[in-house]
């Protein structure tokens, strides 16, 4: 059976992946790393068949998170970790089509839950 569907309990901001480590030089943060290796056994989907696909990403979120954070900076972090997760080859026009962000308010802490659409 292909899994085309998880959860992730923890987000992450591309406002946080990067941190200067000269004048014009960036590394990815220790806590973007910590973050990817923290969340990769929870990416247990299979890979897609065929190519491109459709990624869709529902951030579930409370009133207080949706005002002070921006749901397009967690597209990247999500791509990321399911190249990483070899989900994907690569997060290229390739292999996705688009990727779709919506939220959904409810309460408690905030979660993700990604998928994918042949």
């Amino acid at each position: 059976m292909i899994k085309t569907s998880c959860m992730l309990y923890s987000l992450f901001s591309a406002n946080n992946m990067y941190v200067p480590l000269a004048r014009g030089v960036m590394s990815k943060s220790k806590k973007y790393n910590k973050w990817i290796e923290a969340n990769l056994p929870l990416v247990d989907l299979s890979s897609p068949t065929e190519y491109p696909v459709k990624v869709e990403i529902l951030l579930m979120v409370n009133h207080v998170w949706s005002r002070k954070n921006d749901p397009d900076n967690y597209i990247k972090p999500v791509m990321d970790l399911l190249v990483r997760a070899n989900v994907f080859p690569d997060d290229t026009n390739k292999y996705i089509s688009g990727v779709e962000v919506r939220t959904l308010y409810l309460f408690g802490d905030p979660c993700v839950r990604i998928s994918y659409l042949l």
